[in-house]
């Protein structure tokens, strides 16, 4: 309901400022008419024609005005970039084989360390039996030795080389239990699992992806004149499908990416409620710019000559040149930063024809 009255709204708006253009066009044309006809009518007659300079001396040049007014004065950034877990990882096959066994489905949370994706144990070349043995071994020498040093009935070089090989037998069966049994990097989500049970990989091959999606990331690339405006805790809006989530500017490169030629800055949306998607391109704007009481004016209001930019405004039925100092930019509008100040009535209409100094009558 709101929408659509915000719609008729503009509607009126536009049609308003349709009519008032036309109308001053009209009044214009018929000035122009009647002095046309006046100069015709007076032809034969030398001490009553008069000249166009002469009658717009007398009457003024039509003009229309608007009284300027301070508002809320944004300046967005626009750039496009696709979500990401704010922690995401895939995982890649570390020997080429057959995939014995997939231990989770898409959308299930697992903790750090717990195994996902599983090849077979009997891979020759892997001597999987052989370390896990031969660890187990170990194990057992090490902590019988360490009850004998605790009790005095053995030295302490005889402890020491114990240790060391049960440290050595470890870490190669950790080694081959890493190859083989594939776990999870971090606590999170599965979100994608490229590959079946009974499927054969080449190593390095994807097998699956993992991320904490309680907040969403999105890096996007700025140019180096862009990256001055950037700071961290600004505003960012992302536009998904007509809907837009608020987040913040969370991480601000140093330094230029040698390919890119641009700075990354990352972007970040609470996920709370599980709306965003990973992978999903997003128009993401970041506000960089807001002054609440701005003196705004539209770009196509402003002339410039040797000494800068000007408008004019009306006062008294005069047109006066005002010198401007501009400042930030969006889309059609420009901030006004000295030159203007509430109350001025801008010249809007008929500001090709005026000098300063010159007569105007303003048209309502």
């Amino acid at each position: 309901m709101f929408s659509e009255e915000l719609n008729n709204k503009n509607y009126d708006l536009y049609m308003e400022k349709v009519f008032m253009k036309w109308r001053f066009i009209i009044s214009l044309t018929l000035l122009s008419a009647a002095l046309i006809l006046l100069n015709g009518c007076g032809s034969g007659e030398a001490e009553n024609n008069q000249s166009l300079e002469e009658i717009r001396s007398e009457r003024g040049v039509p003009v229309q005005i608007e009284v300027v007014q301070p508002r809320s004065f944004e300046k967005y950034l626009s750039y496009f970039s696709k979500l990401a877990g704010i922690k995401e990882a895939t995982k890649g096959a570390m020997v080429g084989g057959k995939i014995q066994k997939i231990r989770n489905r898409i959308g299930d949370y697992v903790n750090e360390g717990s195994v996902v994706v599983e090849f077979p144990t009997d891979v020759p070349s892997m001597q999987y039996e052989q370390a896990k043995t031969a660890y187990e071994n170990a194990k057992r020498n090490y902590e019988r030795m360490k009850a004998l040093l605790a009790a005095g009935e053995t030295s302490q070089s005889n402890y020491d080389a114990v240790e060391m090989q049960y440290i050595v037998a470890k870490r190669n069966f950790e080694s081959v239990k890493q190859v083989l049994f594939i776990d999870a990097p971090f606590s999170g989500t599965i979100i994608d699992i490229k590959v079946n049970e009974g499927d054969y990989v080449k190593n390095e091959a994807y097998l699956f992806t993992i991320a904490q999606l309680q907040k969403m990331r999105a890096k996007i690339w700025v140019s180096e004149k862009e990256i001055s405006f950037f700071k961290k805790g600004m505003k960012a809006v992302a536009d998904i499908g007509g809907k837009e989530f608020t987040g913040t500017v969370a991480e601000i490169s140093m330094a230029i990416d040698p390919y890119k030629q641009a700075f990354f800055v990352g972007v970040e949306f609470d996920n709370s409620k599980r709306e965003l998607k990973s992978g999903v391109t997003a128009d993401i704007k970041v506000l960089v710019y807001s002054n609440p009481k701005a003196i705004v004016i539209q770009r196509n209001l402003i002339s410039s000559d040797s000494q800068g930019y000007f408008v004019y405004l009306e006062k008294d039925n005069t047109a006066h040149k005002r010198y401007l100092t501009t400042g930030q930019e969006s889309g059609i509008d420009i901030e006004v930063l000295s030159g203007l100040q509430e109350g001025d009535r801008l010249i809007t209409g008929g500001a090709a024809q005026l000098e300063d100094g010159i007569k105007v009558n303003v048209i309502k």
